[in-house]
């Protein structure tokens, strides 16, 4: 019985010791991984808004997003959605005009299967962006339907969570 308790102790100890430095990586990379979040987020909305010369961040009804401004007059919107896919969760990135149009859709963050969901940010040789989010621009935020969209075959599950969320943003 002392020697489990013996290696019980020396497993706690690891165990303790792991978290520790877990811990301390955690905290140091924390700021790091923040302000890549924060670029690859900026980066996205100058592409879903073109035009606009800057962003003023709001909120409203608890619902934070950035309005798009050239010349001081709003040209469109971006905000960031959560949707909820087969695999896990999609964390979008949605611009609309002012008609309420969505100007684009890009893929933040996503746990979609390698080779089936994770389609939804796949870009085919010689274009430029993603076939899949292609299919969203110009169309009407409000009433997007799966319908309106190509969905992608055999990730229909992710194909309508990304609608879903895309709907529920606008």
């Amino acid at each position: 019985m002392n020697q489990m308790v013996k290696y019980g102790l020396i497993l706690a100890g690891i165990c303790f010791a792991a978290a520790l430095v877990l811990s301390f990586v955690y905290r140091v990379t924390e700021p790091k991984i923040e302000e890549g979040l924060r670029a690859e987020e900026e980066k996205a909305r100058r592409e879903l808004l073109p035009a606009a010369e800057s962003f003023e961040k709001k909120a409203e009804g608890g619902k934070e997003y950035y309005e798009g401004r050239t010349a001081g007059e709003a040209v469109g919107f971006c905000f960031s959605v959560v949707g909820h896919g087969y695999n896990g969760f999609l964390r979008l990135m949605v611009g609309i005009d002012t008609a309420g149009k969505i100007a684009g859709v890009r893929v933040l963050e996503h746990q979609e299967t390698p080779g089936l969901g994770a389609r939804i940010n796949e870009v085919r040789p010689g274009e430029s962006d993603a076939w899949f989010l292609r299919h969203f621009q110009g169309k009407d935020g409000r009433r997007l339907q799966l319908g309106d969209i190509q969905a992608i075959t055999g990730a229909t599950i992710t194909s309508r969570a990304v609608v879903k969320a895309v709907r529920a943003g606008v």
